[in-house]
Order: C-alpha cells, then structure tokens, then sequence
C-alpha cells in the first residue's frame, strides 16, 4: 500500500510544472460529462472539424488588400509595409492564408485570436506573429491592461494592446471573447458520446452487451472457470471472422442492452450535426449534411452564407487590422484594409458573362476593367466607357452627322 501510494499515477493538474488555471482546475474537478469537452476534444468531432474548416478556408481566402483613398480615387497602396504582410507573408513562418486560416481557427475553437505586431524603431510594421491562445491572457498591471503571451521560444512576453491584433467571437465583457465549444459543451459532448457509442458498439462485433445466466448452482471454483471461459471465447471471438459465439449446454445468454436502431443512434446523430452548424452559423449542405438540399436552395444558402455568416467575420477582420496596423495619421490619409468578399460570389462562366454584359453596355465598367478580373491583360482601344446605345464609345455616340458641333450628352 505504501509503494501505491508513493508511485500511483497523478493527474497533470497535481505536477508542478503545470501552472494552474481556472479552466484546467473545472477540467479536473468535473473530469466526466461536458466538462471534459474542449477545444481539443470537440475537434474529434466531425461536424465541429467541418464547420470550422468551412469559416476558417472561406475567410483565408478572400483576396485581401491595402488600399488608399485619397478624394475620389482608390488604388492600392503598394508602398506601405503592410501590404505586403498582410497580402503575401505576415511572417516567417506562414502565407497570408494560413495565418488567417489559423487564427480564424482559433478563434471559432477559444473564441479568441491573437497576433502580435513588431515594428522597427521608426514605427513601421516589420512582421504580423501569431500567439497561441492557450497562452495567452489578458491581465491587468496596474492602471493599465497589456497581454501576457510567449514567443517562439517559449519565454514570457508581455505586448501591448495597441501593438495585439486580437480578433474576437461573441463576448460578454467587450475585452474577450467567449469559446463557442466551451459555451455549447453539452451540444458537443452528446456528439461525442454518440460517437463513442458507435465505435465501442463496432467494436463489440456489432452486438449488444447482455446477461449470462446458467441452469444450476454454481461452486466458487465452477464460477472462476466460467469468468475464465467467457474471457477467453470473447477475446477469440474479437480476433476471428466467425462472429458466432459458442456456449456450453448449461449456460443461457440473453440481451439486455438497448439496440441503436431503439436508441434513434442515426437520428440522434442527425440532429446534433444540425444543431453544431447552427451554432456556427454554416448552412448544412457545407458540412456535407445534403439529406434537404435541393440545387435551387444550396444556391440561395451561398448567398445568405456570404452576407450572413462571412460577412460579419470579414467585417471584424478589418476594423480590427484597420485600428491596430495603421497608426491614427494613417487611417486620416486615407490608408485601409479590404476583404473582398466579391470572391466568394465568383459565378459560373456563363453568370459572369452576362453580368460583364450588363456592367459594359450600361457604361459603369469597361471591358479592359473585365479583362483584369479575369486574369487577362488589357489591351489598347477597350479603356473607353460605353453607353448602351448601340454599344457605341460616348464620344462617337453624340458626335453630329453633318459636322456640326457635337450634341452634348446631357
């Protein structure tokens, strides 16, 4: 008993070199149930894997850039160190769209995201560097908040919130975000314990557990050589192809389990795939859940995907790289980040030509501006507006016949 106690196996919680935390002191404390539902676990769930692949993907890829409004005119802004950050390589270690992917990641799983932004000494945006969110925090020291994270080495570093891009979900006190997983853990562990069910049931041969009755009185020896044989016949009943138990004349074997098919194992499945897109907000047919999909309501879903799903997460995106990458006189020249969301309604090739068609002939867009978001280089003569008046250039259109002065087109 002494040497049990001395080497029985302790949780993590109980090792020094963990520090504790609110969040893994509840995880030991209630160790079974929704509790034991995390971002890590919840992502063993296929419809919480789906849902935030479908936010995290659509989001990174989204062409993003730098612009500049200065009166009237837009152009992008190649010459400020952010565009390049933010359009090609934030840092050294990702693409723009895996930093986006990642964060939007983290912040559909911990309801947080966070990247620290360094500077050289005349202020200028050097690199966008990812920070983990387990760890992570906000404290305050002082009057003052400031963010405790770690670089890649793993030593503590505090960062300023003016110098933290920290995108957030929904929150309750306007300084966090709340982690949806941990918010919902009763939702995802039902998933997750259905999901075990299945495996374990599978695993049991495909039949229920039950009740082994024998005929007679048994003796203690008769009944530890009947423990003996039945651990035996299931161990080779798991390693053979014949699924078919054999029992001796003198014992009964009688179910007493529910089957899936009374416990609705599919319907129940059903649903909480259902309810976890809800609670992401991702249409069912993007998780492959196709069981109400028709071709004319997948299309309408799309649509209300982008306005009403994507939109408010490109919306925070920018506000949030807008007030923290670009200082208070930069925003005033007119310097400013753009999600295009236009990607995400990209049509077929036949919606787009007739969308051209109608932007050309009513004289809002020309046909080199069409050639540039095809990808094709423009080409000399087709910079010219045209009216939808034969199709004709303005300046043709209201020049006179006879040679007179031309008509004015107002």
């Amino acid at each position: 008993m002494i040497f049990d106690t001395l080497f029985e196996r302790r949780s993590s919680i109980e090792n020094p070199d963990v520090p504790l935390t609110g969040r893994n002191l509840q995880d030991w404390l209630h160790a079974d149930g929704a509790a034991s539902v995390n971002e890590q676990t919840a992502m063993r769930l296929t419809a919480v894997y789906a849902c935030i692949n479908v936010l995290s993907t659509a989001l990174a890829q989204l062409p993003v850039l730098v612009l500049r409004k200065q009166g009237e005119k837009i152009q992008p802004a190649t010459d400020h160190p952010a565009y390049y950050l933010l359009h090609d390589e934030p840092n050294f270690w990702q693409t723009s769209y895996k930093w986006r992917e990642t964060k939007q990641a983290h912040v559909c799983g911990w309801g947080n995201g966070y990247s620290a932004i360094k500077r050289n000494r005349s202020g200028e945006v050097t690199s966008l560097e990812r920070c983990l969110p387990w760890q992570t925090c906000l404290v305050k020291v002082g009057q003052r908040w400031t963010y405790s994270t770690q670089d890649d080495d793993g030593f503590p570093m505090a960062v300023a919130p003016e110098d933290m891009i920290h995108v957030r979900a929904l929150g309750s006190d306007g300084r966090m975000g709340i982690s949806p997983i941990r918010q919902h853990a009763e939702t995802i562990g039902l998933g997750l314990s259905v999901q075990r069910y299945g495996k374990e049931f599978f695993d049991g041969g495909g039949r229920p557990t039950g009740l082994l009755t024998v005929k007679g009185d048994l003796k203690d020896s008769s009944w530890e050589r009947l423990k003996t044989f039945w651990n035996k016949a299931v161990a080779r009943l798991k390693q053979s192809d014949n699924k078919t138990l054999l029992l001796p004349a003198d014992l009964d074997y009688k179910s007493i389990s529910i089957a899936p098919e009374d416990a609705q194992f599919l319907e129940t499945r059903k649903l909480n795939r259902s309810e976890i897109a809800s609670l992401y907000n991702v249409p069912a047919h993007m998780i492959n859940d196709l069981e109400r999909a028709t071709f004319s309501n997948i299309s309408e879903q799309g649509v209300g995907f982008v306005r009403y799903t994507m939109m408010p997460w490109a919306v925070n995106w920018e506000q949030e790289i807008n007030r923290k990458v670009f200082t208070p006189a930069e925003r005033r020249a007119g310097y400013y980040v753009k999600l295009n969301l236009a990607a995400l309604l990209r049509g077929t090739p036949k919606e787009r030509a007739e969308f051209y068609h109608y932007a050309i002939t009513d004289g809002w867009m020309d046909r080199n501006e069409v050639r540039v978001l095809e990808d094709l280089n423009p080409r000399e003569g087709l910079s010219e507006l045209l009216i939808s008046v034969n199709a004709k250039p303005a300046s043709e259109a209201f020049a006179p016949v006879d040679g007179s002065n031309p008509v004015s087109p107002t």
